[in-house]
């Protein structure tokens, strides 16, 4: 006679949540000791100035990153947003300094940049085209026109005159507009991608786009919507970095293109899958260290290293969780029939 041999599903379940979960426990571990050590480093890293601070600088770091999150999500990629952003910084610029007024300069600025956003969309969703060479086409064409304006040249005109600076310096209730609007972003991004049924079409397109079809899922359509949504907070981005150094800079959006794709790719790997709130939490992450380096005065050069370093053992003991959370799932298998279940 066969000996039974008791299997407890509940328990196999149990540890794969655990290895699972590890990951976000050593994002926060990190997270935490970094702002314990820079706490001890510096007297005012605390202080409620310097967060304020913190967090106004990485508002503009954070929406490029929420903009590439839903091109990642689709499955693609976006390598044109920084000379796209550029484009539209540049056009705001130009507008206010030709004295239209602010309001209508913002619109226009963003309304050329969803517009490439657009266009790169329908090149990849519709008309298949692979999405790095595409978009690098986009970006030499949009960063060809921001040119023009000025020669490349710094255009600064009227910006103190034209309520442009409100767009970094005003307060609301005692919190930076610019993080108002960060916020108020992922906020959207929450509900569209993790609370609505087009969050559903989005993951779908991005995880089998031939399944998505089939099931009924305009695939050419969330495409589309990642592209054009990618280009307006990608934009808006650049010109909030304009709005902070009061002037229009043709290379705005060019130094935001890691800042962009490491919180996206940080929080997926903590996190397992491409999401709002890893995005947003990998970028407080990484602005946390700047402000901490920037108090500290180290070099720009030495930040981007030790950054680097802490980004790469991240990612690795991510992944490496991910492979034995993988192994764990493979494991667990249905009892035979000469097993015995225990629930």
């Amino acid at each position: 006679m066969r000996r039974k041999r008791k299997y407890n599903v509940t328990e196999k379940k149990m540890k794969i949540i655990a290895v699972e979960t590890r990951p976000v426990a050593i994002f926060f571990l990190l997270l935490v000791l970094i702002i314990i050590v820079f706490s001890v480093l510096h007297d005012q890293f605390l202080s409620g100035r310097n967060i304020a601070t913190l967090l106004k600088h990485a508002s503009v770091a954070a929406m490029f990153a929420l903009g590439a999150t839903f091109v990642v999500v689709v499955g693609h990629f976006d390598i044109s947003f920084p000379m796209v952003s550029s484009l539209a910084g540049m056009t705001t610029s130009f507008l206010i300094a030709k004295e239209v007024h602010v309001m209508p300069s913002i619109f226009a600025g963003l309304t050329v940049g969803v517009a490439f956003g657009v266009i790169n969309g329908v090149a990849i969703g519709v008309f298949k085209l692979p999405d790095i060479v595409t978009t690098i086409a986009t970006g030499a064409i949009s960063w060809g026109l921001a040119w023009i304006y000025s020669g490349g040249a710094y255009i600064w005109e009227n910006a103190l005159t034209s309520g442009i600076l409100e767009i970094n310096d005003a307060i609301i209730l005692g919190v930076p507009l610019p993080v108002i609007l960060m916020v108020s972003l992922f906020f959207i991004g929450f509900l569209i991608l993790h609370q609505s049924r087009y969050g559903r079409g989005f993951y779908a397109t991005g995880d089998n786009r031939v399944a998505a079809i089939f099931s009924g899922v305009n695939a050419k359509y969330y495409i589309v919507a990642a592209f054009a949504f990618c280009a307006l907070t990608t934009s808006l981005g650049a010109i909030m970095s304009n709005a902070s150094q009061g002037s229009g800079s043709v290379r705005v959006g060019l130094v935001f293109l890691l800042p962009a794709y490491a919180p996206v790719f940080l929080g997926n790997a903590v996190f397992r899958k491409t999401t709002i709130y890893g995005t947003f939490l990998a970028a407080m992450f990484i602005s946390t260290m700047l402000n901490g380096f920037t108090l500290m005065a180290v070099p720009y050069y030495y930040s981007d290293f030790i950054i680097g370093i802490v980004l790469i053992v991240a990612l690795s003991l991510s992944t490496d969780i991910v492979v034995k959370g993988r192994k764990a799932k493979r494991s667990v298998r249905l009892p035979n029939a000469n097993e015995e279940v225990v629930s």
